[in-house]
């Protein structure tokens, strides 16, 4: 029903192949009234366009940016209706966002287009339902009809009165916000199963000039609240985080440096707070991990202009799966995933500094435990343009087969969330809930580039095996909830390079040509990225 419902309101569909460059409703912010819509070029071209016009709106203002931005908009939606690719909508979606914030009287129709995509996308009418009734709470007459009709079109879908009185009323924080100078009413997250009464064990904190992350271990999880507070007597601002029932015993502040100054904590009657001293105004991400539970505070500097709009990379992490005493999968034979997944690295590194002048960090360069959430900490200290994480996928019977690249996200793919379960050493439950944490707080744009990033590895690495083994599957790209790649600030992918755990797949991994072709997928691929190629 939301599919149809959707379709009649101008879209395509819920992923269905749609016939070429369908037009979007008219009147919405990607097809002005009265405009005539020329032929849509090839691929190549109509993104780089589309691109193009971004980039001119980050730095324009006024009639000109806004211009710019309903005709990226227009190209990435024609795009998604024709290609049905979801890094297109994704896209289209932060376009359209960032449209609405720029330009007042364009908000309402750009709201309007955003969320008629994203439900879309997401297939889930009563969420479409209650943000479009939000909506029309607040829009205007002309705007405010095409509202109406999509609330009539989706209206089997429409929730009792007391749930859509409650989305009218204020909202707290975000839980991805800027620190205000000015105290903010908290954020309150409760993770499936919370306890009343755990131990907060230990903080680890990760900092850098522009970025840190601070990493709360507790016993069980707990319900927890976000604020923050301006600074007072020339100190910087503050963000805190108030765990309900947490005790704690450790040290009261672990000094930082960089844009984190200091953490402080303290047991309170109803849970502990702990607080981040910050240097100045930085951006906020808090969401937790399950099994074992912790919290995950990032802190950042804003992004200057548009992160999406551009493609500049200057600097790659590769993160080479596992090692110290967490071996990874090994092979039939005894072959150890960390040793391949390092080795790859090492082979790739040089060449991505080399051929393509872009700075290289290793997330680990020896046979050293690296915890994930640290591996990512690490890349967004170092303010990475893209981030790979290097593996060997394994079956849990002898066997197995294929080259698979993974973006963070939730999935109803059994082997997917098999696959990501094993990694993160944890359930499949766990991993699922993972991924809808970070579907609420992620970054929609950087979820673009991921998928975008991700085809270019996938189809690399066939390019680069094909011809000396062409035997091997094309997996393809995946989704599922990866620990590895939460909160990562920059286009993130995990690439599992084949199947250790196959006979024949291990043999290939003991050779230096198997590796190395491996690692040339990988540098083609930030190559075919840094290029604008899709």
């Amino acid at each position: 029903m939301l599919c149809t419902g959707l379709a009649l309101l101008g879209g395509g569909g819920c992923r269905r192949a749609a016939p070429g460059g369908d037009p979007a409703p008219a009147g919405s912010v990607a097809a002005p009234a009265g405009a005539a819509a020329a032929p849509l070029p090839v691929r190549a071209i109509a993104v780089a366009s589309a691109d193009a016009l971004a980039v001119e709106a980050s730095h324009s203002t006024g009639d000109a940016a806004t211009r710019a931005l309903e005709r990226a908009a227009e190209l990435r939606l024609r795009l998604f209706r024709r290609e049905r690719r979801e890094a297109d909508a994704l896209e289209a979606s932060e376009l359209l966002r960032q449209l609405g914030r720029k330009e007042a009287s364009a908000r309402c129709r750009a709201e309007l287009d955003r969320l008629l995509l994203e439900g879309e996308l997401n297939a889930d009418a009563d969420a479409t339902y209650r943000a479009l009734y939000t909506l029309s709470r607040s829009a205007d007459a002309a705007c405010g009809a095409r509202v109406s009709a999509a609330l009539d079109v989706l209206d089997a879908f429409r929730p009792p009165e007391a749930v859509l009185v409650a989305g009218l009323e204020p909202r707290s924080r975000a839980a991805t916000s800027a620190v205000p100078a000015v105290s903010a009413t908290p954020s309150v997250q409760a993770p499936s199963g919370a306890a009343e009464s755990a131990t907060l064990t230990r903080i680890e904190r990760y900092s850098g000039k522009d970025a840190a992350r601070v990493v709360v271990f507790v016993s069980k999880p707990v319900r927890f609240e976000v604020g923050s507070l301006g600074g007072a007597a020339g100190a910087g601002p503050r963000l805190f985080v108030d765990l309900r029932g947490a005790h704690y015993s450790g040290k009261s502040a672990l000094g930082a440096e960089g844009l984190l100054e200091r953490v402080r904590a303290a047991e309170s009657a109803d849970g502990t707070r702990v607080v981040l001293d910050l240097a100045e105004s930085a951006e906020h991400r808090v969401f937790y991990v399950p099994e074992p539970f912790r919290l995950i505070i990032d802190v950042a500097k804003p992004s200057p202009g548009g992160r999406a709009a551009t493609r500049e990379v200057r600097r790659v992490v590769l993160d080479p799966g596992h090692g110290g005493y967490d071996p990874g999968a090994i092979g039939p034979s005894g072959l150890r995933e960390k040793d391949v997944a390092l080795d790859i690295a090492h082979r790739a590194a040089p060449l991505i500094a080399r051929e393509l002048g872009i700075s290289t960090l290793l997330t680990r360069d020896a046979d050293v435990f690296v915890p994930l959430e640290e591996r990512t900490a690490r890349a967004n200290a170092f303010g990475a343009d893209l981030f790979v994480s290097i593996h060997c996928n394994a079956a849990e019977r002898s066997g197995g087969s294929g080259v698979m690249t993974f973006v963070l996200d939730d999935s109803r793919d059994q082997l997917a969330s098999r696959i990501a379960a094993l990694e993160n050493s944890a359930s499949a439950e766990a991993t699922s809930e993972l991924a809808r944490v970070m579907s609420r707080v992620g970054d929609r744009s950087s979820d673009a580039r991921s998928a975008e990033f991700a085809s270019l590895l996938q189809r690399a690495a066939m390019a680069s095996l094909g011809p000396s083994y062409p035997d091997v599957p094309d997996g393809g790209v995946k989704r599922a909830g990866f620990y590895v790649l939460a909160g990562a600030r920059m286009p993130a992918v995990l690439f599992e390079t084949s199947f250790i755990s196959s006979v024949r797949d291990e043999t290939r991994f003991s050779t230096g040509d198997f590796r190395q072709k491996l690692a040339d997928a990988i540098v083609n691929a930030v190559r075919a990225y840094k290029d604008g190629r899709k």
